[in-house]
């Protein structure tokens, strides 16, 4: 794997993977070469195992076509060709627009599962809305508007249960603490192997649709 090593005033050691083949490391200005190296021989393991976690990702994202098929709740329904007239001859930013209208159309039944597991846990909300984020697929805010990524669509409902869940739970708790946790575990107490699960489809908040 290659090294960038990069030297600044700074007191910390950072390291940090970029890609599969690459990482960065940020050390203090004066920090010897032979420090350099012990430290990245300790960490040989850690960048291995961080390596093989992004290959694996990668695999695991080209079972899906999510530019020419579309999925609702983990299952591939059919092609944009057969649904969209004209797809396959459409510019990559119309087909995009084609995409996210399409999963938007269906952004009901999401909220029809807010819905029920607010029903069934006794946490609350006042509105629901989509968003587009590159980064999160929900949030709660102090006003109890919860915000949900329509991508989620795409993914397997238990998953999708888990997020709502988490996002149901800031109705109480308006931060990550124990207590916070130990609520959502109530719900959903492999929520530790979920969360481990939704990151394999990180891939999707990244698409460009």
């Amino acid at each position: 794997m290659r090294v960038t090593i990069l030297r600044e005033k700074r007191k910390t050691i950072v390291l940090s993977l970029i890609d599969e083949n690459s990482a960065l490391l940020k050390v203090p200005k004066h920090l010897s070469d032979n420090k350099i190296s012990e430290f990245l021989e300790s960490k040989k393991r850690w960048l291995e195992n961080k390596a093989q976690k992004i290959n694996q990702d990668k695999e695991f994202s080209k079972a899906f076509d999510i530019k020419n098929c579309f999925y609702l709740f983990g299952k591939q329904e059919g092609k944009f060709e057969d649904l969209i007239l004209g797809f396959n001859s459409m510019s990559e930013k119309e087909k995009g627009l084609h995409i996210r209208k399409y999963y938007l159309s269906h952004f009901s039944n999401l909220e029809d599962i807010v819905l029920k597991l607010s029903e069934k846990t006794g946490l609350v909300f006042e509105k629901i809305k989509s968003t587009a984020a590159k980064t999160i697929w929900g949030s709660y805010s102090s006003d109890r508007i919860m915000k949900l990524n329509w991508k989620l669509l795409l993914l397997p409902k238990e998953l999708v249960n888990y997020v709502v869940i988490h996002e149901l739970c800031h109705s109480k708790h308006m931060n990550h603490k124990p207590q916070f946790w130990r609520d959502v575990a109530k719900f959903c107490p492999d929520f530790k192997l979920k969360r481990k699960q939704l990151n394999q489809y990180g891939f999707l908040l990244k698409a460009c649709f």
